[in-house]
């Protein structure tokens, strides 16, 4: 009986920053009852000279250096393209993708709430649970990856004043469709689900987007209701402990905000593709 209670254990490599790890943070701090895990940082920042020929000065001095990230060697063992969140069970199944992460962690709580003889997890389930419901889901969640969090990154890596303008205008449109799509409080109901968890990330650092960009979201007209959405998300009981440290992340999120940062999301975007298309070989 004790193992049949047992937690399910997984290793989990993450990075305190990482808005796309934080999905998967939020999905295991929901499900704590039935899924413990061990955090492992595994991306960190190291500054190196630009290779950048045309950046450099007279005698063959850089004329800068750039940020780029540092990747733990554990890390580029389980996953050897070197993102976070990676997830490692007890077997040693890996699981990556931060949505994925979100969905996997929801049945593991539900298959350990089973073996403990639980017709389901101690919180409600991220997920719908019916397959219909599950579809729809997961299409609002890549619509939430694609619209609302791929835009941040344009807004500020691009240098292009126009187009970080155009971009914000896009987002807000977005964020007040995602806020009359609503089922309840959150997006499928009165409780805290997956698609929540897609975006909360983003939503919790938008804060940023004024203090690099003075581009501000409005808490009237038709985004009201996206403001309602993010203050009752905020509320849920282990979503704070989970946020980042304000000016601690405003000093790392400015590497993004002056070019210097060379992440692959930062490299695809610069390139002038969005953040959910960088490419491993391309931008790694």
């Amino acid at each position: 009986m004790a193992k049949a209670a047992a937690r399910a254990q997984l290793r989990y490599f993450s990075a305190w920053f990482c808005p796309f790890a934080h999905r998967a943070t939020l999905a295991l701090e929901h499900h704590a009852s039935e899924v413990a895990y061990e955090w492992e940082e595994a991306l960190g920042w190291e500054r190196r000279a630009s290779g950048d020929a045309n950046a450099r000065e007279q005698g063959g001095e850089p004329a800068h250096e750039n940020w780029y990230h540092y990747k733990s060697p554990e890390l580029l063992a389980a996953n050897p393209a070197g993102m976070v969140p990676t997830l490692v069970d007890e077997a040693g199944n890996v699981v990556t993708e931060s949505l994925v992460t979100i969905q996997y962690v929801d049945d593991l709580a539900k298959a350990q709430a089973r073996l403990r003889g639980f017709a389901g997890p101690n919180r409600t389930a991220l997920m719908p649970g019916d397959p219909a419901g599950d579809a729809r889901a997961r299409v609002a969640m890549d619509w939430v990856h694609k619209r609302l969090c791929a835009p941040y990154y344009t807004m500020l890596v691009r240098t292009d004043p126009a187009e970080r303008r155009a971009a914000f205008d896009t987002l807000k449109g977005d964020l007040a469709r995602f806020a009359e799509d609503r089922k309840g409080v959150f997006y499928g109901g009165d409780s805290i689900g997956a698609v929540d968890l897609a975006l909360l990330p983003w939503a919790a650092r938008f804060y940023v987007l004024e203090h690099y960009r003075d581009f501000q979201i409005p808490d009237e007209g038709p985004l009201r209701g996206y403001h309602e959405w993010l203050r009752a998300a905020l509320a849920v009981d282990y979503v704070g402990k989970t946020l980042p440290d304000r000016e601690r992340y405003l000093e790392h999120i400015g590497r993004y905000a002056d070019a210097s940062a060379r992440s692959k999301v930062a490299n695809a975007v610069r390139s002038g593709r969005t953040a959910d298309a960088y490419d491993d070989r391309l931008d790694g």
